[in-house]
């Protein structure tokens, strides 16, 4: 959803699995959940990320990818409009990691310790990590972003990930900018 020149993120904002079936983000959970539970002898990663796209008006996607460490994946988009063209790269990239910021945001203490209680008191926290992607890489013109928007979310208690680890943000999210 955008709200003015931000987007904003709350248990009920809508999102898309890859079955093409919308949930609201406590349903997402709610899957993100039962992936986990279908196998508690894998590790998971829990990514999320922003991409977007700029035409006459600026399309954004946020992503949640589940990846179960060798063994697949599962998804959840939420695509956003902004109804102007967003020409500025500063601009771009911060609204793209203020989208994860806020999508990251509603993984709370409670959720995060409800997915690790999945797997139960006799495996510790080592079964699933959590990554927050940022579509910036060392090559071409966001390499000058890098300090900013990597400090910025450092700042809020997230660990980031840039290109080519940014996977969530750089080809997940990438791949649903340009097909929704």
């Amino acid at each position: 959803m955008v709200l003015g020149n931000a987007l904003q993120f709350d248990g009920n904002t809508l999102f898309r699995s890859l079955r093409n079936e919308y949930m609201t983000f406590e349903e997402v959970f709610e899957r993100i959940i039962d992936f986990i539970k279908a196998d508690l002898n894998s590790s998971y990663k829990i990514s999320v990320g922003t991409d977007s796209q700029v035409g006459s008006k600026t399309v954004f996607v946020s992503c949640i990818h589940v990846h179960r460490i060798g063994k697949g994946a599962t998804g959840f988009l939420h695509k956003s409009e902004l109804q102007r063209p967003v020409k500025s790269l500063r601009e771009k990239i911060y609204l793209e990691t203020c989208a994860s910021l806020q999508l990251a945001y509603l993984f709370d203490e409670d959720k995060i310790n409800r997915i690790y209680s999945v797997f139960g008191t006799n495996k510790r926290k080592k079964g699933v990590s959590f990554e927050f992607h940022i579509d910036i890489g060392r090559r071409g013109p966001t390499k000058a972003l890098i300090n900013e928007m990597v400090g910025m979310v450092k700042g809020l208690n997230f660990i980031p990930k840039i290109k080519p680890d940014s996977y969530c943000a750089s080809c997940f999210a990438d791949k649903y900018t340009k097909a929704i």
